[in-house]
């Protein structure tokens, strides 16, 4: 089956993004494997204290077929699932969470790729045999039908409220790969930005730390206790003996001048 390009039929670029359209093309929600809702944007949402996207992705071939969700940011989502396979007609929502601590306001400059590969009789669909394929088989190779989709806040969103929540500013480095595992890192001013959730983590850890501190100040002052007690019975003792060898001699050079001098007489 010849592979049909939607490159042509997506929208332009949208002006608000930070990246010329000339790196990405949203591409068409339906390809020949996939059927991808939302077409080209994910638009996420507040969900109780968290802003999550949903992605729902439909199988429209005649055949099993195993996808892979990846993203430019994966340290700042959480995908649920991110891989796994589909059968024909089969549909599968993927929740897409973002990290809190993370930078809110710049969500709309990540993106996501949906892959999907078409599976025959001879492909296992053992989970550890299809997280081997997908390491070894290229994004770049004709077999793999890849969706784009960019993120975005909704119009209405109110971001001043969900800042408190998610990390403040912060610079992103990009890595060399665009949907690498490790493809952006945060630079050092971001760790100004933490949140309240990394706060109260390290706030947790600092206060173990303290407490471990603590009880091992506790055992050190139990054991100095103990050796003072052992240590002021051990001078007793001695003392005692100290005595007790004292008295011995004195009764013996008694008993020697007693002798001494009824020898004497």
């Amino acid at each position: 089956m010849a592979r049909v390009h939607f490159a042509n039929l997506s929208p332009p670029e949208s002006p608000m993004l930070d990246k010329p359209s000339t790196t990405f093309q949203p591409e068409s929600s339906e390809g020949e494997m996939l059927r991808i809702k939302p077409q080209n944007t994910i638009t996420f949402s507040r969900l109780g204290n968290d802003l999550v996207g949903t992605v729902e992705i439909t199988n429209v071939d005649t055949k099993d077929v195993s996808y892979k969700v990846k993203t430019t940011a994966p340290e700042k989502f959480r995908v649920r699932p991110s891989t796994g396979v589909l059968p024909p007609s089969a549909s599968v929502n993927i929740n897409v969470m973002l990290q809190q601590g993370q930078q809110m306001h710049t969500i709309n400059r990540e993106k996501f790729l949906v892959m999907c590969i078409g599976l025959t009789d001879e492909i296992s669909t053992n989970p550890q045999d299809l997280t081997e394929l997908w390491k070894k088989i290229s994004a770049k190779s004709s077999s793999v039908e890849q969706h784009r989709l960019k993120c975005a806040l909704p119009a209405n969103c109110d971001e001043s409220g969900l800042e408190s929540m998610f990390g403040g500013a912060g610079n992103v480095i990009a890595g060399p790969d665009q949907y690498g595992v490790m493809s952006g890192s945060f630079g050092g001013s971001s760790m100004m930005g933490m949140g309240a959730d990394k706060q109260m983590s390290l706030l947790q850890q600092t206060i173990s730390h303290l407490n471990e501190t603590t009880h091992r100040l506790e055992v050190q002052v139990k054991r100095n206790h103990r050796f003072q007690w052992i240590t002021c019975v051990l001078f007793v003792l001695l003392a005692l003996a100290i005595v007790y060898i004292l008295k011995i001699e004195i009764k013996s050079h008694a008993s020697e001048y007693c002798t001494t001098a009824e020898r004497n007489h």
